[in-house]
Parts: structure tokens; C-alpha cells; sequence
């Protein structure tokens, strides 16, 4: 593969992530997902499977015709949130020793 098509690759594995979202519970058939990122349907299946086996999409079990996003992207969603909460509260912190008046 040369750079571009890795580039054009990543670009539409983005673009799929950012279709998926908002649809855990009833997911997106192939159709709305090619219709979404503009690519053709089995193009956008390639990218969904590949994407599927590392974790970022899946297939909704009994619903096989609908993708949504796989567990491991929702675990580094769930991290990101955690450090961020984490880094707020350090902030505070520092905030709350600063913002107090001597004695």
C-alpha cells in the first residue's frame, strides 16, 4: 500500500466511526453507512470489517444487516473520559488551594 490509499483508508475508518455514533442500541445498516461516508457499499463492508477486527465495530448480534461500535472504542472513550475527570479534579484543586485567603 502506498501512503495515499493508507491515508484515504484512515480517512474513511474516521468517517465510519463518526457514522456509527449515536447508534449502539439499533446500529446502522451497510446502505446508511455507505450513504453517510459516500463510499460504495462494499467498499464501506471492507473498511467495516477491518474495523470489526480490531475491536471498533461490529455486527449487532441477531441483526447481522446492522453495524454499531464495537466494545474496545467504547473503552477508550470510557479512559479518556476517566483522565479527563481525573485531570479536572487535580485542577480543582490546585484552584481551591490558590483561591483561599490567608489568615
Amino acid at each position: 500500500m502506498n501512503e495515499m490509499s493508507v491515508s484515504a483508508s484512515v480517512g474513511r475508518s474516521f468517517r465510519l466511526v463518526d457514522a456509527l455514533a449515536g447508534y449502539v442500541f439499533d446500529g446502522r445498516s451497510l446502505k446508511e453507512l455507505a450513504d453517510a461516508v459516500e463510499q460504495s457499499p462494499s467498499t464501506t463492508l471492507r473498511d467495516l470489517q477491518a474495523l470489526s477486527e480490531v475491536g471498533i465495530a461490529e455486527r449487532i448480534p441477531g441483526r447481522d444487516r446492522y453495524w454499531r461500535l464495537g466494545p474496545r472504542l467504547i473503552r477508550v472513550a470510557q479512559a479518556h473520559q476517566h483522565e479527563m475527570t481525573r485531570m479536572q479534579q487535580r485542577l480543582d484543586e490546585v484552584v481551591q488551594r490558590y483561591s483561599r485567603i490567608p489568615n
